[in-house]
């Protein structure tokens, strides 16, 4: 185990790979809120994103052998995108298992039926839960993480066209959303005028 101070990020995921405890420590302490961020995004809820970030973590340790330099938060932001979308995934399995009926439109949206009102539009993490998970997971790729078209549709095994429409109508339905609670808004303060 190497005492010092790992000197850069290659030299500290090569330790972390390597098995040293402080080393791996260092990296998932540099990286945990970023990936509970991206969990969060992606799916929608703290107590899923909470579980993926444990996941996260878990995977990107057990990938730190394959690491080869790049970026480490490009690196670890595909790492939290793959293990939060398959999070999804498994997420919808099991939503379909236990509610045979259920309206597909409807699942993955969990947490977001009811909000306290504001006078104030809701935080941006409510609105993304609002959207199907097709959509959020795109939103958050694109503007979020900073992804081209061709590499969300890498990532999330879709076609570029997909991505496309999925981002033009995951940014419309935003939009309707923020203008519905700003008019909400300024009808509560108009009516307690």
């Amino acid at each position: 185990m190497n005492a010092q101070k790992p000197k850069d990020h290659l030299e500290l995921v090569a330790l972390a790979a390597a098995g040293d405890a402080a080393a791996r420590a260092a990296l998932i302490a540099r990286l945990q809120p970023r990936v509970r961020t991206v969990a969060l995004a992606i799916l929608g809820n703290r107590v899923d994103a909470e579980d993926a970030t444990q996941s996260i973590l878990i995977e990107i340790l057990n990938s730190a052998a394959g690491f080869r330099g790049e970026s480490l938060l490009g690196w670890a932001d595909r790492i939290a995108a793959r293990t939060a979308m398959r999070h999804a995934r498994q997420r919808r399995v099991r939503a379909t298992q236990s509610e045979p009926h259920a309206d597909l439109d409807t699942l993955g949206r969990t947490g977001v039926d009811s909000f306290p009102e504001h006078e104030i539009p809701r935080p941006l993490v409510q609105y993304l839960a609002a959207l199907p998970e097709a959509r959020r997971v795109v939103l958050v790729l694109k503007h979020v993480m900073d992804y081209s078209i061709d590499e969300i549709a890498e990532l999330t095994q879709t076609s570029p066209n997909t991505v496309k429409d999925r981002l033009l109508h995951a940014r419309e339905q935003m939009r309707r959303l923020i203008r519905r609670d700003l008019s909400l808004s300024v009808a509560k303060r108009g009516g307690l005028s």
